[in-house]
């Protein structure tokens, strides 16, 4: 439970500590993303422990919900030629990075 409460709050604190985006850094910022979540489902699978296994692998999901995500936000971005879906494509993005490489540590 307590692991679980340290990565919401690193979650959010990316999310809010958010900086400026520019419209070209969504993508790689994605793809970034992308590689970490598949590093992190291959440590994964090396896990030992159940209970341990089972934190990696939520963390995991939620890091491919949020990458999902940003990959939308930013297409909507690119439609509706808004800054603010950019700035949020960016901050799902981090914040996914950041999940998959905790799932991909433990």
């Amino acid at each position: 439970m307590r692991r679980m409460t340290v990565v919401v709050a690193v979650a959010l604190a990316v999310l809010v500590a958010a900086g400026t985006a520019l419209a070209f850094q969504c993508p790689k910022l994605t793809k970034a993303a992308g590689e970490s979540i598949t590093k992190a489902e291959a440590a994964v699978g090396k896990v030992a422990d159940a209970k341990a296994k089972a934190a990696a692998q939520a963390m995991v999901s939620l890091a491919k919900e949020l990458n999902g995500a940003a990959e939308a936000s930013h297409k909507k971005a690119v439609d509706t030629k808004e800054a603010n879906l950019h700035y949020r494509a960016e901050a799902e993005a981090k914040a996914a990075k950041a999940l998959a490489d905790m799932a991909a540590s433990m």
